[in-house]
């Protein structure tokens, strides 16, 4: 064509399989003159040949070739790219972050080798951790401290979470030893679902404590997890139960109780430690210890404080067993089970002491009488009264609630009772009204302001040199407790008050008598009428 001769490509080449079984030399003298020297290998030779084929490619018959094979040039990288990666994700499946992605997504056939895998990546970081399967939970729950496995079949069949309790030393903080679990279980495509610190029954949880509480950790893939691990400090015998009982919490199990119930308020502490204090302070019940502000010793009594039994929430209301904020929490991370610490539920300490302010106010008789420092006085702003309030409490820990020190004049002043209970009701306090007026008006007024409110039934000590006369009040205070079902008295850490109160609450604990604070009888009041306050 126009004078060029046509040359065939493979005219001095050898068939294919000739040229695959000869020498490199031969190979390289079969290369045409137009293919660079460098091109060695069979592979370089053979990308270089087809440039050479291009160039010599005679215009309409290429044209007519493209047309022919278009579509397949293209189709078949792709056939090929989608083989190898086809390919690649069936051996991806295979490994453990593989198996971990399957699972994440649902198939529960993965679930026993994530299984393993979190194990081998526990036991790196947890080398005294109790490896493979144990028994499984009956539907009573496990002995106290026996680890078992948790059924769990919406995991997959057969599928059940390792509950395991690891003692482990207290050389690293829970923080630091939480961090070196999750770096191994990253290589296993597993994670920390859940994470919360235990404390053991009966402690005031104020502040942590490292050797004391322990850790819980629920790991596993997003929604499943495999293994549930108490952690606690080497050296500590902690009771570790497995769905403990099935069973009531505190408050449910004190919601329940039928009994005929007594606030016991003791007022005034703040003024002296002396032997009638130590006696009261060491009574086996409940009290509510009434906190005189700015004395020598208010603090140091303030400090008395420890866990009270209260529901989930401040009003009142009781929630589901295992509804609690903190269980909602992690039941939407997808993890069931339920472990408690200590022996029984009924273990936490009845020596329980909340602590609320004892408000000076202003008496009929003032200032004959003088209610101290720190005193609310009758036709007191908002504003003035909540300066004060806030220099009341300076000091002091946090309180729920207060009632008045005197105060039969500021009591039954409503203009300054309103503007008080707007203050507390800023704090969400409560208000114990010690009714030291017939005309007091501070009960009804903390209701209409929406605030939870009690009233004095008696004082106990109103003679307070007359052991006899304690004893007969506090027996009417146990007759109206029967009758009501709930009731508050107030007392003082007086000798003689002191000396009855170990003489006979023994006696009414025997006749059936309950005592709680007045926090946990504000909740028991609203669960007793279906939680409306």
């Amino acid at each position: 064509m126009g004078g060029a001769e046509r040359l065939p490509l493979f005219r001095s080449w050898p068939p294919a399989h000739r040229a695959l079984t000869m020498s490199g030399t031969d190979r390289h003298r079969m290369i045409p003159h137009d293919v660079a020297p460098g091109a060695t290998s069979f592979l370089e030779m053979l990308l270089k040949l087809n440039a050479v084929r291009k160039s010599r490619r005679i215009p309409g018959k290429s044209r007519r070739s493209s047309r022919g094979r278009g579509p397949w040039r293209w189709l078949l990288p792709i056939v090929v790219v989608v083989i190898i990666a086809g390919i690649g994700l069936v051996k991806w499946a295979g490994t453990r972050p593989g198996q971990a992605a399957l699972l994440t997504l649902g198939s529960p056939r993965a679930y026993p080798e994530v299984q393993a895998a979190v194990e081998d990546a526990l036991l790196a970081v947890l080398p005294d951790l109790p490896a493979g399967p144990a028994a499984l939970r009956s539907a009573e729950g496990n002995s106290a401290g026996a680890d078992c496995d948790w059924p769990a079949a919406g995991l997959g069949p057969g599928a059940a979470v390792r509950c395991r309790s690891v003692g482990v030393s207290a050389d690293l903080s829970w923080w630091a030893l939480q961090d070196r679990i999750v770096e191994a279980l990253d290589p296993a495509g597993a994670r920390v679902l859940w994470g919360e610190r235990l404390f053991p029954a009966g402690s005031a949880n104020a502040q942590p404590d490292e050797h004391r509480d322990l850790l819980r950790l629920d790991v596993g893939v997003p929604g499943r997890p495999t293994h549930t691990l108490v952690l606690y400090r080497e050296g500590t015998r902690p009771v570790i139960r497995w769905g403990a009982e099935g069973a009531l919490t505190l408050w449910e199990s004190l919601a329940a109780d039928p009994r005929p119930t007594i606030a016991l308020v003791i007022d005034d502490w703040g003024n002296n430690t002396n032997s009638p204090t130590k006696t009261v302070l060491g009574l086996d019940i409940p009290l509510t210890m009434s906190v005189l502000p700015g004395r020598p010793f208010s603090r140091k009594f303030a400090l008395e404080g420890t866990e009270l039994i209260l529901p989930p929430d401040r009003d009142g209301n009781v929630a589901p067993a295992g509804q609690d904020e903190a269980t909602a929490q992690r039941m939407a991370a997808g993890c069931p089970v339920e472990v408690r610490v200590g022996r029984s539920r009924q273990s936490l300490s009845p020596r329980r002491r909340e602590i609320i302010l004892h408000l000076p106010m202003e008496p009929q008789d003032y200032p004959e009488n003088d209610p101290g420092a720190g005193a609310l006085m009758v036709g007191m702003k908002e504003s003035e009264i909540s300066s004060l309030l806030e220099q009341d409490l300076r000091g002091l820990p946090p309180v729920a609630g207060l009632n008045n020190h005197m105060g039969s004049a500021a009591t039954s002043d409503e203009p300054t009772m309103r503007a008080l209970m707007k203050v507390l009701k800023k704090r969400h306090f409560y208000f114990l009204d010690s009714l030291t007026s017939a005309n007091s008006v501070a009960y009804r007024t903390a209701r209409e302001a929406g605030l939870q409110a009690l009233r004095n039934r008696t004082f106990l000590d109103y003679d307070q040199e007359s052991p006899e006369r304690i004893r007969a009040n506090l027996n009417l205070l146990a007759a109206s407790a029967r009758k009501s079902g709930f009731v508050v008295g107030i007392g003082h850490p007086h000798p003689a008050t002191a000396r009855v109160l170990a003489e006979e609450i023994p006696r009414l604990q025997r006749e059936g008598i309950r005592f709680v604070t007045v926090s946990e009888l504000l909740a028991l009041q609203h669960a007793a009428v279906g939680g409306t306050p």
